[in-house]
């Protein structure tokens, strides 16, 4: 019974070494396609967490979604669920923690730190089109706000936006990113 272990405790530093060995290629080594000029996708950032709780993932959701929203064949969506709906609300947004928090860009042209409220603008501003960019959970919205309009967004079965927008939304999305 004693050689058993022994041997056991020789087999998993054995069998350690070699799995860390191992040649390892990340994502961005290999391109198998993705979002490029020639082959744009269709991406949606879903935003689950309330922005005055947890702000870094509300402004991570928005930049990155500013990002991927520079090609111009990308058709980017952000789209606020559960307490993330808050972001929908300007009221909400320009609470006086959230216009203390910064969010960092990466972005050459912005300055280094923008609000949460003037990263959400400049996402919605940059990303004209036939479609609408930031779509708003209709229930987890009611739920919170009962019959007021979001600020930003669409609320799917308001003002023509099909009530089936995010299933369309969904089936349709090659990627979905959830912050």
């Amino acid at each position: 019974m004693l050689k058993r272990f022994t041997n056991l405790f020789l087999l998993i530093p054995a069998l350690a070494v070699t799995g860390l060995s191992q040649s390892v290629h990340a994502d961005w080594d290999v391109n198998n396609g993705g979002i490029s000029v020639e082959d744009a996708r269709d991406v949606v950032i879903t935003l689950k967490s309330d922005p005055n709780h947890d702000p870094e993932a509300a402004c991570l959701a928005v930049t990155f979604a500013r990002s991927l929203a520079r090609n111009p064949n990308a058709n980017i969506t952000l789209f606020v669920t559960l307490d993330g709906v808050n972001l929908a609300s300007d009221k909400y947004i320009s609470k006086r923690r959230l216009k203390e928090y910064e969010c960092s860009t990466p972005f050459p042209f912005d300055p280094p730190h923008v609000t949460l409220k003037e990263n959400l603008d400049t996402f919605i501003t940059d990303t004209i089109g036939d479609h609408h960019n930031v779509v708003v959970c209709p229930i987890c919205w009611k739920e919170r706000y009962g019959e007021e309009i979001p600020d930003y967004g669409v609320l799917p079965g308001v003002d023509g936006v099909p009530g089936d927008a995010i299933g369309k939304m969904m089936f349709d999305a090659d990627k979905i990113l959830d912050f």
